[in-house]
């Protein structure tokens, strides 16, 4: 009897401690502030409150500016406020094509000049006319891609424009609506300019009249060597942007000592002492239907969809291959792009597509101040004529192979926060940047 007593006394404790544990269970709300902050899921608006969107005009930009006058020629600085009133009143004009069976040359020879625009790569005739303002009409041209315009005023007493496909060895015609008044300021303020030559005339395959030109200083230029104090970008934003689940991320140190986050699948790898990342969204169908949007455009969007323009970046160059398309924005400081980042590359936002997937994505993992701690101390730099002599002195130098001879930064990074950047010399030889040295520094005076 006292057996059976027990037992009923058992069962209803038992009863009871298991209501008191699923009412706790029911009702428990875990501290979430005690929990490792580096587990927890941060929303990607807290850690990039500051990013803004770019619009296309803003990172599709015009590499040069060259003002032709009576047989002169000058480049428009781009931090001259000028350079950028070109470009935006063109992009406030209206166009309409009127000769699409033009043979050039190009640029054309004109007594009144011209301004000629160069690209820093071809760009796709529908993506550079969705810059303009054009109303619900849609421009169509029986071109693929541009590499330079030529504004210029005609017989009419209109400002027209050539626009050069150099992959398609054709150039057509189209009228603008721009003021004749403020265009000609323009090109009559040439002496206002740095004064150029064209050395080298590109690509001599092609047909005569429609050849480019290498246009360099006649005169040695001075550029500011400057120091800015660095921010880190937060790793945390770019995984919760990144990944489908952050919450599944996991943290792994390589065998070379370097940081990464994977999901299992996507991976993102820290590179250079934690100042780079390289994302990579690897892919297993064998064959995918080529993205029929631009990889220009499609880097872009990808950029912009989670505020990555940190710093000012823009267009620098774009590939297609069979297997994967690719485009790199380019940082650009005073109007100058950093080339190098000690001697690892330029500082660039790289962006690889496979058929409709973003594969990879590398950036910096650090921004600029936005006001530099010295602006004082300026640098001469040879004129862009010895840069070709230097070249030229060279055995095996073709000039065929010289696509560009530009002024562009070097970075240094001093500490983890404090970096320098000094102007040199660079050309693109053989799709190759490379730095030009005149002292030291390299036996053939390229680096």
């Amino acid at each position: 009897m006292n057996y059976e007593h027990i037992k009923s006394t058992v069962l209803i404790v038992l009863i009871g401690l298991s209501i008191v544990l699923t009412w706790q269970l029911y009702t428990f709300q875990p501290e979430i502030a005690l929990l490792d902050d580096t587990k927890r899921y941060v929303p990607s608006e807290s850690l990039n409150t500051e990013r803004e969107e770019k619009k296309l005009k803003e990172v599709i930009l015009p590499e040069q500016m060259i003002v032709h006058f009576e047989n002169k020629f000058a480049m428009i600085p781009k931090h001259d406020k000028r350079f950028q009133q070109v470009y935006d009143k063109l992009l406030r004009s209206n166009l309409d094509v009127v000769n699409t069976l033009a043979t050039g040359p190009f640029p054309k020879r004109l007594e009144q000049g011209g301004v000629e625009i160069i690209f820093p790569a071809a760009i796709p005739t529908d993506l550079f006319f969705s810059l303009f303002e054009l109303g619900e009409e849609e421009m169509t041209v029986p071109l693929t891609e541009l590499d330079r315009l030529f504004l210029f005023v005609d017989q009419s007493e209109e400002v027209y424009m050539q626009i050069l496909s150099v992959e398609e060895e054709r150039v057509i015609e189209l009228s603008t609506d721009l003021s004749i008044t403020d265009f000609t300021t323009y090109v009559e303020a040439i002496n206002d300019f740095k004064q150029v030559e064209p050395i080298v005339e590109l690509p001599p395959a092609y047909s005569p009249k429609l050849t480019t030109s290498v246009y360099v200083p006649v005169e040695p230029v001075k550029a500011s060597r400057l120091s800015f104090q660095t921010n880190s970008l937060s790793i945390k934003y770019y995984q919760q942007t990144l990944f489908t689940d952050p919450s599944l991320v996991k943290y792994y140190q390589q065998t070379d000592g370097e940081d990464s986050y994977t999901d299992g699948n996507r991976i993102i790898t820290l590179q250079n002492n934690s100042l780079f990342m390289e994302y990579i969204n690897p892919i297993f169908i064998e064959t995918q239907e080529r993205n029929s949007k631009h990889i220009i455009l499609n880097g872009y969007e990808f950029i912009n969809g989670h505020g990555g323009w940190s710093d000012d970046y823009v267009l620098a160059d774009w590939r297609q291959t069979e297997l994967r398309d690719e485009a790199s924005f380019m940082l650009h400081v005073n109007g100058y792009p950093v080339i190098n980042f000690e001697g690892q590359g330029s500082m660039s936002l790289d962006i690889s597509r496979s058929g409709n997937q973003i594969v990879s994505y590398t950036r910096p993992l650090f921004e600029l101040d936005s006001t530099p701690i010295d602006v004082n101390e300026r640098i001469e730099l040879p004129s862009g004529q010895e840069v070709i002599e230097r070249l030229n002195e060279q055995e095996f130098f073709q000039p065929e192979r010289l696509s560009k001879v530009v002024i562009g930064y070097e970075m240094v990074m001093r500490n983890t926060s404090f970096v320098t950047i000094e102007p040199h010399w660079f050309v693109l030889y053989g799709n190759r940047w490379q730095k030009v040295t005149f002292e030291g520094g390299g036996s053939n005076g390229l680096e």
